[in-house]
């Protein structure tokens, strides 16, 4: 769903509107959520709506900029430079928020010393999606293909060292097999690459492949979930296909470190408010991601236990940025 454009009233009255210090009313203008990918990627589709409702409960705009390259940095970058007012945030995947500096270490900016989390907004397993151009129908089919024919099919992510990436990294150690990376600026795009016939997998958030999937174009073997997502009965897990795999991913809201305390605290507030939403439950259940509020003091946790993973494993990997 687009996020409106045209400015709204400041409501005073809504129930995101708080004063901070000074007696100043906050947000008196409007909220810039800034997106490190091209639209359609996996953030931005489960991004949009989360918004909307946001800028329902806050009365005043939501607007998502995508601002794409670098895996994400050149968004976050920007947000780590912005006016810590809480009117410039930053939504990110574990792509940004657990894995950028296992590939980066000398980046302009640290996650942990120069963000704070808001809040995690959804947790979710990814899906691993061949074109039906592709001879296998099963994921041991599949997994058999790529055997017979090690580095001969290739694999579409959102660039080097993105979540998608590192998912596939994973996921191939365990299966065993061998496959050509193509990376491109982002999801959106990788998906076309896949329609056009020039890659044959992509691992990522259900919701992108959605409209592929239901018409047709595509065929999504398993999902990396511990147990069969709710929204997606018939599609296996990839371990009941014969891979010992399972692998969560997330969505989290991040600010400048030097945000004040209070408005931090009415960002999460306002976000744990749209999560609980029954129709916002059901609409990532759709998307095949799950309502995962948590505050942002456990976000942080979170992203400190994903860096050290991720560190781990693209040095394991050999792993290195271009």
């Amino acid at each position: 769903m687009p996020i409106a454009r045209r400015a709204l009233p400041l409501l005073l009255a809504a129930p995101g509107i708080a004063r901070a210090q000074g007696g100043a009313a906050f947000p008196d203008r409007p909220i810039r959520v800034i997106i490190g990918y091209p639209p359609g990627g996996g953030v931005d589709t489960v991004g949009r709506p989360i918004m909307q409702r946001l800028q329902d409960r806050l009365g005043v705009p939501v607007v998502v900029e995508n601002r794409a390259g670098a895996n994400g940095n050149i968004a976050m970058e920007f947000v780590a430079r912005a006016d810590a007012d809480g009117h410039t945030i930053f939504m990110g995947d574990a792509g940004n928020l657990g894995i950028t500096h296992a590939l980066y270490p000398t980046l302009p900016f640290d996650t942990q010393r120069d963000f704070t989390g808001i809040a995690q907004l959804t947790a979710g397993p990814s899906v691993l999606v061949i074109p039906t151009s592709v001879p296998a129908r099963t994921m041991p089919e599949f997994v058999a293909l790529l055997r017979a024919r090690p580095g001969a099919l290739h694999f579409g992510s959102a660039g080097i060292g993105s979540g998608p990436h590192l998912f596939y990294e994973s996921w191939r150690r365990a299966a065993g097999v061998e496959m050509t990376h193509v990376p491109y600026r982002g999801t959106g795009p990788a998906l076309q690459g896949m329609l056009a016939g020039d890659v044959q997998l992509m691992i990522g958030n259900y919701g992108v492949f959605r409209g592929a999937h239901e018409g047709g174009r595509v065929r999504v073997l398993a999902i990396s979930s511990p147990e069969r997502h709710p929204s997606l009965p018939d599609i296996p897990t990839v371990r009941e296909t014969g891979t010992d795999w399972v692998l969560m991913g997330f969505n989290g809201m991040i600010a400048p470190a030097r945000i004040p305390p209070a408005r931090r605290q009415l960002l999460e507030d306002s976000f744990r408010a749209v999560l609980e939403m029954p129709e916002t439950t059901q609409l990532m259940l759709q998307l095949g991601s799950i309502a995962a509020f948590t505050p942002g003091a456990a976000l942080d946790a979170h992203m400190r236990e994903q860096r050290a993973f991720w560190t781990r494993l693209v040095r394991e990997a050999n792993i290195q940025a271009e």
